[in-house]
């Protein structure tokens, strides 16, 4: 009796074996089949996200690179006076307006979901905002109307701007959340599925090899595609990055052309921008050299000061081209306005390039601009600060200024020859110029000679 029940439990095990790993096989190959749809479907859809969120950035970065585009042309408008300059500026601001519009437009398509919308509205409102405050600006400048228009370019069209850029940066956060989210939940599902991977492996492993095989393979394979999109992401990011660096150096053009505008109004050709940015450059890594001011001069410091040189007399946009001009000697009423270049440059300075400049070049262009007239005794303008009261970059310009302007034609004077020049400078050593910066600056003479003769 007792052998008839061992046989029969013995002839029932292969059948419960059977059922057991049937159910085990099925189970296992089914959840990794499931697995694999999922996984495959999220990782589509992440790609198709991160996609998206690239191409917004790069919607949302071109849109504001034009707009800061758009606002130089209007600033040089304004600065403009011949009547062919001012043809000119208009159609460029027309052109990249159209560029604006189009992409304005092809961005909304993309901007579905009611948090995306409304941001998005806030962005168009106030782009619009800001075209009616540069016509406006366009059309007192049209006028002559310089002082009013400078106002309307410095006070409404920043705000718009400003407002523009705030709101394209909360919707590339918005986008950048998304992204995080759609990645955090990818995370989730591919650790979800190596623990179930695990799983089917364990329940099949003793009689169904190939679906070991085969769980592995999935595994590695979503691996290997994780690396591949990881790739793909930063191949993206670096194209953005090469397309920021292209903007910024179009920026920098723009800015360069711009003080190159304004100084050709009292009959320069742009060669003192560059021969001054060479002096300064020049008296700024021998002080480094010879150790001193070591805690300022870093070469960031001393290759922002080179970059901020051209804006040193900015300010002149508010100086009109009578004065400017004026072959003779100035009026006292004459010299005033004059005079109030200086604090206008560092305001113009702040106020124009406060939102598109790190802080730092900001900072060196505003003292350079606002304070290269004052003087070592205080009798300069317009704060009439003295020694080192006055920043070290206004100081160093100071002497490249002064220096240029001596050795150079004007409309007032003819070039002085560069011994009487240096010569000059040393009669001012200690009244106008820091005794110190003066000393470096003759230990330079002849490479400063060799630059004017080459």
């Amino acid at each position: 009796m007792m052998k008839n029940k061992i046989l029969s439990l013995m002839k029932s095990i292969p059948f419960r074996v059977f059922i057991i790993v049937l159910t085990a096989g099925i189970i296992g190959i089914a959840g990794v089949l499931i697995l694999k749809y999922n996984i495959n479907k999220l990782s589509q859809n992440y790609q198709v996200i991160v996609e998206e969120h690239n191409e917004n950035r790069i919607y949302m970065e071109q849109l504001s690179q034009l707009l800061y585009q758009h606002r130089s042309f209007v600033a040089i408008h304004v600065a403009s006076k011949e009547e062919k300059d001012l043809a000119k500026y208009e159609e460029k601001e027309k052109q990249v307006r159209e560029k604006m519009g189009r992409i304005i437009l092809d961005f909304r398509a993309r901007m579905t979901g009611n948090t995306r919308e409304q941001i998005y509205h806030k962005v168009y409102s106030d782009y619009y905002s800001y075209l009616q405050s540069v016509d406006v600006t366009l059309d007192l400048s049209r006028e002559g109307s310089t002082e009013t228009a400078v106002f309307y370019l410095t006070g409404q069209m920043n705000d718009f701007l400003q407002s523009v850029n705030k709101n394209l940066m909360e919707l590339e956060q918005l986008t950048t959340k998304e992204m995080n989210h759609a990645k955090l939940k990818m995370d989730s599902r591919i650790e979800f599925s190596r623990i179930s991977t695990t799983v089917c492996i364990i329940m099949i492993s003793v009689t169904m090899l190939i679906c070991l095989v085969y769980c592995v393979t999935i595994t590695s394979h979503l691996n290997q595609y994780k690396e591949n999109l990881e790739q793909e992401i930063e191949q993206k990011n670096l194209s953005i990055r090469l397309h920021n660096e292209k903007m910024l150096s179009l920026q920098d053009n723009i800015i360069v052309g711009m003080a190159n505008l304004i100084e050709s109004r009292d009959g320069d050709t742009g060669e003192h921008i560059k021969r001054t940015s060479f002096y300064v450059n020049l008296l700024a890594c021998a002080l480094k050299e010879r150790g001193l001011y070591t805690d300022l001069l870093t070469d960031s410091y001393i290759e922002l000061l080179t970059k901020a040189a051209p804006m040193h007399d900015i300010g002149k946009i508010i100086v009109p081209d009578h004065i400017l001009q004026k072959p003779g000697r100035l009026t006292p009423e004459e010299f005033e306005t004059i005079k109030q270049h200086s604090a206008a440059g560092g305001r113009i300075v702040r106020e124009v390039l406060g939102s598109i400049e790190e802080t730092d070049y900001i900072e060196i262009a505003a003292d350079m601009a606002a304070y290269h007239h004052e003087k070592w005794n205080g009798s300069g303008y317009v704060e009439g600060l003295s020694q080192d009261d006055i920043p070290l970059s206004a100081r160093i310009m100071a002497i490249a200024d002064v220096f240029d302007a001596l050795v150079s034609k004007r409309c007032y004077k003819s070039a002085m020859p560069v011994e009487e020049a240096f010569a000059e400078i040393e009669r001012s050593t200690g009244t106008h110029f820091d005794p110190q910066l003066v000393s470096v600056f003759f230990e330079l003479k002849d490479e400063i000679i060799g630059y004017l003769n080459s």
